[in-house]
């Protein structure tokens, strides 16, 4: 394998981080699968720089970090160029010195970069399918310069999580993300839930800030736990003891790394089949789809019944979440997938 020197570069200011910030604290998807595709390409043999908005210059697991404020020129075989959060632009671009062979784009959802033409980029790499195809369709880019890798979730994590052999704990639900994508759908469905059976409780993980946004307070609700933001090592402890994950949203997901984090932990998946979900989700086969308006009364009832059955039927429920934790896109499988096309 030839070995690239392959720069990332991200002008987002929203939040302060560097390589160790994901593990600590909770942080936006985008900042994960950032760090995340970093790590793994620098474990792959790539000389691998990080220019985002870091408290200062370090090199962290194989992954040189440099400040934004400290960096004029931008040099490498490969410059992957993304924003996932703040203004969402790509303009500050524009006024570095770039100098690189292959200049790609990584989009993280369905907003158009600001910028994105003007910069000159040779191909967009996608998260999803549904991605692609909106970039595709909707700005214009055309899909033969369209590739996909999905974020993923990280194998060394869930071993760690798994030697202590955590307990699952089938009346527990976890959501896990920004409370805008349906944090009260999974809080109502909660109530019904402990209208039947008071064991069943919900963790919540998140919070406004994981967008750089500031928290607001949250109304007491009896089964609530409210965890804020963690670090993905504690993360990956509770999801594994977690039974089922809530999902269910009107937002078209464009992908997110809930979900396979979710099912890699064997959580089982309850989600609105929007977005890039319908395409990392076999209905019935590794978690659930329920199609409708999540917020009507009947999507929550079915939920509520899918999840009843399957603490009656255990067996059915190990099925599931067997094959669900044979989820196959670790961080090491979607950068072989880049490295096929930077290489």
């Amino acid at each position: 394998m030839i070995s690239r020197r392959v720069v990332i570069y991200c002008p987002d200011r929203h939040i302060v981080y560097d390589g160790r910030t994901p593990y600590k604290r909770g942080v936006g998807g985008g900042i994960s699968a950032r760090v995340r595709m970093a790590r793994a390409l620098a474990r792959a043999g790539h000389r691998v720089t990080m220019v985002v908005n870091c408290p200062g210059r370090r090199r962290i697991d194989g992954v040189e970090y440099v400040p934004l404020d400290r960096t004029r020129r931008l040099e490498g075989d490969i410059l992957i160029a993304n924003t996932s959060g703040g203004s969402m632009s790509l303009e500050p671009l524009l006024d570095l010195e770039v100098e690189t062979a292959l200049l790609l784009v990584w989009v993280h959802g369905t907003i158009k970069p600001v910028g994105l033409e003007a910069i000159g980029f040779h191909a967009l790499y996608a998260v999803s399918n549904f991605v692609a195809d909106v970039a595709d369709g909707e700005w214009g880019a055309r899909r033969e310069r369209i590739f996909v890798s999905y974020n993923a979730f990280e194998p060394d994590l869930f071993r760690a999580a798994e030697r202590s052999r955590p307990r699952r704990d089938p009346y527990r639900l976890v959501y896990f993300s920004h409370p805008s994508k349906g944090l009260e759908t999974a809080i109502d469905v909660l109530r019904r839930l402990r209208a039947v059976d008071r064991r069943f409780h919900l963790m919540v993980f998140g919070g406004a800030r994981l967008w750089g946004e500031s928290e607001l307070p949250a109304a007491a609700e009896e089964g609530v736990i409210r965890r804020g933001l963690v670090g993905q090592r504690l993360l990956t402890r509770e999801l594994l003891q977690c039974g089922f994950a809530l999902q269910m949203q009107a937002r078209p997901e464009p992908g997110a790394l809930a979900i396979v984090e979710a099912m890699r932990a064997g959580c089982i998946l309850i989600a609105s089949p929007v977005g890039c979900v319908a395409e990392m989700v076999r209905d019935d086969g590794d978690g659930f789809l329920l199609p409708g308006d999540h917020t009507r009364a009947a999507v929550r009832d079915r939920a509520a019944d899918i999840i009843l059955q399957l603490v009656e039927d255990r067996e059915r429920a190990t099925a599931v979440r067997r094959r669900a934790q044979c989820i196959p896109w670790d961080t090491d499988t979607m950068a072989r997938v880049c490295r096929r096309f930077i290489r």
